[in-house]
């Protein structure tokens, strides 16, 4: 239920971000604080493979965001951290140069405005790291591979109180159902073009729609692969490839070595790429939706289009968009 406008509820964002070499292994660690008791109210951290000191740091102000407008939208927010650069930019006196952390910084200026607009506010406040300690061992966490959502209430954790591991979640039995989601997917499928001309394109479209963070799996088809392989550079991580994603499976209709490979994404959560070709689209589709065999191939998807899916804790999914293609006009 979304709490009415300027609820007059106080909260603390704590966020850090790190990257052994930076660029490195990187990771993000976020809290969410009751200032009135010291309640720690959400505990957040991911591991965003090969990133920058200061992607990891936007990163994990981004996390803490999400989780006040989860919380209390209309809240009064101060943000305490201790990278000076974060602070110094969303505070505008420092200009942003950088690409990458000028489009971080423009989706934090978007949540703020979510939270303006329910009648909350955001300021910015810099901290020694001294003062930082908790969202610094999150994010240590996070680099030691570990993703974490905890929300507490009155200090006992309501949710699971650490994730499993990508590597974990793929090596699980799979089934026919999809399991229940211990954190959030968000999947963005990218239809394998025919060839390679689409993929700058492609890359360009992804990367304003998918912040730093996600995975790239594909098919290990040649032209589906290369635009994997073309993404997971954009992203700074490795692509994982295989026939899981090709859609080549025996039969017709939805092809059930993807949708066991989607089941499994369920089950780690996150945010992901994953290039597949149409039947591959249509198969994680069909399980989203319920299609019937005799309507499985109606969607109409073309080479290159993207489709985004939202599955949330409880399992629940929902198509956020299918067949975008104004990205190849």
């Amino acid at each position: 239920m979304t709490p009415p406008r300027g609820s007059g509820r106080r909260l603390v964002i704590e966020a850090d971000g790190g990257s052994r070499g930076n660029p490195g292994v990187a990771g993000y660690g976020a809290l969410v604080r009751d200032p009135a008791t010291g309640s720690v109210l959400v505990e957040l951290a991911e591991p965003l493979g090969q990133a920058s000191n200061n992607v990891a740091e936007y990163s994990g102000l981004l996390a803490g965001l999400r989780a006040v407008l989860d919380l209390d939208p209309g809240a009064t927010v101060r943000v305490r951290m201790d990278s000076k650069l974060v602070v110094e930019q969303m505070s505008g006196r420092w200009k942003i140069k950088h690409e990458d952390m000028r489009r971080l910084a423009l989706e934090a200026r978007d949540l703020c405005a979510e939270i303006s607009d329910a009648g909350g506010s955001v300021d910015f406040e810099w901290i020694p790291r001294e003062k930082n300690k908790d969202a610094d061992a999150l994010s240590n966490d996070a680099m030691d591979g570990k993703s974490v959502h905890r929300v507490l209430t009155d200090g006992v954790p309501s949710a699971p109180t650490e994730e499993p591991s990508a590597a974990a979640a793929q090596a699980s039995s799979p089934g026919t159902a999809a399991p229940v989601a211990t954190r959030p997917l968000r999947l963005l499928l990218v239809q394998a073009p025919s060839d390679a001309e689409p993929a700058p394109r492609i890359v360009a479209a992804v990367r304003r729609l998918v912040g730093p963070g996600a995975r790239v799996v594909g098919t290990d088809d040649a032209a589906g692969a290369r635009v994997a392989a073309d993404l997971a550079a954009a992203f700074e991580v490795d692509a994982d490839t295989s026939e899981q994603w090709s859609g080549r499976a025996p039969g017709e209709g939805a092809d059930a070595t993807v949708q066991t490979a989607y089941h499994s994404l369920t089950e780690s959560g996150g945010t992901v790429v994953a290039v597949t070709s149409r039947r591959g689209v249509l198969s994680v589709l069909a399980d989203v939706l319920g299609t019937p065999v005799d309507r499985f191939w109606a969607l109409a998807t073309a080479p290159g289009s993207l489709t985004a899916v939202e599955v949330w804790e409880d399992g629940s999914a929902s198509v956020a968009f299918t067949n975008r293609t104004d990205h190849l006009a």
